[in-house]
């Protein structure tokens, strides 16, 4: 079910504002500003949001996760990813999430 704009906008703030007021890495930024739409899903979002937050959620995860020699989760898929991810890309996909804030703060504001 797709969220309202209001509900949208205030999910993605807490992601704009981590990659934007952040000394850290930009990696350290992805991964904190990821975080906080973790729990989003695509079916959230409007269809034309619905492709670019998928994509988010498959590059930040394309390294899957890996598990210890007992069989517990050693990393995640997300730290994972970020692990190898070179910085150009880690760059595209913070300007992907800002892009992705703007489009629903569009929303947002307009009704």
């Amino acid at each position: 079910m797709t969220l309202d704009g209001d509900a949208l906008w205030e999910a993605l703030y807490p992601a704009a504002w981590k990659l934007a007021r952040s000394a850290d890495s930009i990696h350290e930024r992805i991964g904190a500003a990821f975080s906080a739409i973790q729990g989003l899903s695509g079916e959230d979002f409007p269809p034309e949001q619905r492709l670019r937050f998928n994509d988010i959620v498959t590059r930040m995860t394309v390294a899957g996760a890996v598990r210890g020699a007992d069989g517990g989760l050693a990393k995640g898929a997300v730290d994972n990813t970020l692990a190898s991810m070179p910085e150009d890309e880690a760059t595209e996909i913070a300007e992907e999430i800002f892009e992705l804030f703007v489009a629903v703060a569009e929303i947002h504001f307009r009704d």
